[in-house]
């Protein structure tokens, strides 16, 4: 899971709330102002709106604003404002409606599609207005608190001002918390509260996070990426390495006197919110099933109600179930099946497995090379050992749209074992994963002169499906690497460790709509996980609490995965005899991250055109 993904997230609701404001705003007043603006003129400006409304957003979408005449802007994290809530409402009902009195009959291929999904997406957007204090933004596993130091960790200097940004930023954190705060306020006297378990887990987060003891060791992790990216900038001569100690000593001034105070007062500030003395799903509140059904449709990018995507689950695991068990019968009949699983795995090295990976993609996927010969740079890092306990076991950080050539792969050393779970694991956020298809999406965008403000469009059911999609698929390069006469036998165990992931995705997807959408006692949660093996207490009850604070998250990737492979299935009637996989992964590619109807509706129309 890539953490500017995670950034989308946590600026999700500001996304939801803002962007549509500031694309109102725009559209009124051109509309009032300018006889029939260009639909590019529209959205560009809508982008450009969007991404210069707080510095993070800027720097992590464009790399060199200057070259999109951007030259200021204001320095400020994506704060809370209650006054842009109050307004956005019709603003965005005034947006949608001139989107949807455009005449498209003018626009491009690619226009048309986009003006299609954005008017989509507003509409979502204008469904789930009431639904805002639904959103936490002080959650223990996808909150700010865990959020915001990645992103500043990763914060690129590329040139002196982005140094001056970063620490102009740095000293801005009391007041992003102390907005995000207002926020909670507000949601807890409109009945939107923590439970006490996940209070305390946020508690222990900004004690953990950064320490004093840390910093007096100039041993934090934000201190260390601090110097390291001076470093490279003295390298270039960019700045001198007597200015680079000159910022050290600003920086750690600033962690010491300001950022470490503010996370102190933050856990005091939270210990007075109103909390929940125990965790509960949204079948417990007001107006809570209508939310989880905008939810499940907003994150899938599917339009099924919930109970028809519960019913595709369970028919799903069912399916999987029978799978499975015949798989275990065969493996336990192959001989000397033991032996072959403990069999260490061929590859160790990181970046040997992720050129493995870009090697064995090569037939099935289209060729990055066929839009730019400029080779793609991917660094694979460790995640800070102070944040293992509240990091995802891996994630990819999104490069800027006009600077793709640099990556970067997180991997959780905590969670994320070596050999073929570590391969899998690149595949999904490298190749033919996360890294693979932004990187495609935005050099084919540019060569088709894709609006930019399809960058900034948030489908988390089309990018973590397609994540899960390659993953499995990865099961099957690993089988390659093997001698050719240990290849049958590791193909069943890869298909059978196939299985028992979709089991496990399914089944707690399946328990994600039951405790949101029709119980949430910790007996249902209980029950399932038992049929599924899972016994153990402790791991029941933090099961229970991350999809309770998380309501949805298992949807998008597993209803996502299954929707892309019901859309493969029906791409495959269309296409007959011509269907090949690469073929419809470079429709898929070349669509972009969409909900899954308009896809449909795509590629149907590629299919006419052939």
């Amino acid at each position: 899971m890539s953490p500017y993904l995670k950034f989308v997230k946590s600026k999700g609701f500001l996304f939801s709330i803002l962007l549509p404001l500031f694309l109102s705003i725009f559209l009124l007043s051109i509309f009032f102002l300018k006889p029939e603006p260009s639909f590019r003129d529209i959205t560009d400006q809508l982008f450009y709106e969007d991404i210069t409304m707080d510095t993070l957003s800027l720097h992590y979408t464009l790399a060199y604003p200057f070259l999109h005449s951007i030259d200021t802007y204001p320095l400020t994290l994506p704060e809370y404002n209650k006054d842009n809530l109050i307004l956005s409402k019709s603003k965005m009902e005034n947006t949608f409606f001139n989107l949807s009195a455009m005449n498209t009959s003018i626009l491009s291929e690619e226009e048309k599609y986009c003006h299609t999904l954005l008017q989509d997406y507003f509409s979502t957007q204008i469904k789930g207005f009431p639904f805002t204090y639904f959103e936490e933004c002080f959650s223990p596993s996808s909150g700010i608190i865990v959020n915001y130091p990645i992103l500043m960790a990763e914060y690129t200097f590329r040139t002196k001002k982005d140094i001056t940004d970063y620490l102009t930023l740095l000293k801005d954190t009391p007041n992003y918390f102390s907005s995000y705060l207002s926020f909670q306020e507000e949601r807890a006297q409109n009945g939107h509260c923590l439970a006490s378990e996940s209070l305390q887990e946020t508690l222990e987060q900004c004690e953990a996070i950064i320490t004093m003891e840390e910093i007096e060791q100039n041993s934090h992790f934000l201190q260390i990426t601090f110097r390291e990216r001076l470093a490279l900038l003295v390298a270039k001569d960019v700045i001198s390495q007597k200015q680079a100690l000159h910022y050290i000593e600003v920086n750690n001034t600033i962690l010491k006197k300001i950022v470490y105070p503010a996370y102190q007062n933050l856990k005091n500030s939270l210990l007075s919110i109103p909390k929940k003395q125990s965790p509960e799903g949204l079948y417990n509140k007001e107006s809570g099933k209508e939310y989880y059904q905008w939810l499940a449709n907003k994150l899938t990018g599917s339009s099924l109600s919930v109970s028809e995507m519960l019913e595709i689950l369970t028919k799903d695991y069912e399916k999987n179930l029978r799978q499975f068990q015949l798989l275990h019968q065969k493996i336990q009949s192959y001989p000397d099946y033991e032996t072959y699983i403990e069999k260490p795995f061929p590859i160790k090295n990181k970046n040997t497995m992720l050129k493995t990976l870009q090697y064995f993609i090569s037939t099935d996927f289209p060729s990055l090379s066929s839009f730019s010969d400029r080779p793609i740079q991917t660094t694979i890092k460790s995640v800070s050992s102070c944040m293992e306990e509240y990091t995802s076991p891996a994630f990819y950080l999104l490069p800027p749209i006009d600077d793709i050539w640099q990556n970067t792969i997180y991997i959780n050393n905590s969670s994320t074992p070596e050999g073929l779970e570590l391969f899998t694991t690149l595949a999904h956020e490298g190749y033919p994963g996360h890294l693979y298809q932004t990187v495609y999406y935005q050099l084919y965008s540019k060569e088709n002169d894709v609006p930019f403000i399809r960058h900034i469009m948030n489908y988390e059911g089309y990018v973590e499906g397609w994540a899960i999609y390659c993953e499995f698929m990865a099961f099957d390069y690993a089988t390659r690497l093997y001698p050719k006469e240990e290849q049958d036998f590791y193909s069943l165990w890869h298909e059978f460790l196939v299985t028992d992931r979709k089991l496990q995705l399914a089944m707690l997807s399946i328990l994600d709509i039951q405790l949101h959408y029709y119980d949430d006692s910790f007996q249902i949660a209980s029950d399932i996980l038992n049929q599924y093996g899972i016994t153990d207490e402790k791991t029941i009850t933090d099961i229970y609490r991350y999809i309770l604070e998380e309501p949805g998250n298992y949807l998008k990737y597993y209803f996502g995965y299954l929707s892309l492979i019901d859309l493969k299935e029906k791409t495959k009637t269309y296409m007959g005899s011509d269907f090949t996989d690469k073929q419809f992964h470079e429709l898929l590619l070349n669509a972009g991250p969409s909900d899954f109807e308009n896809l449909q509706k795509r590629l149907e129309l590629k299919k006419d055109d052939k």
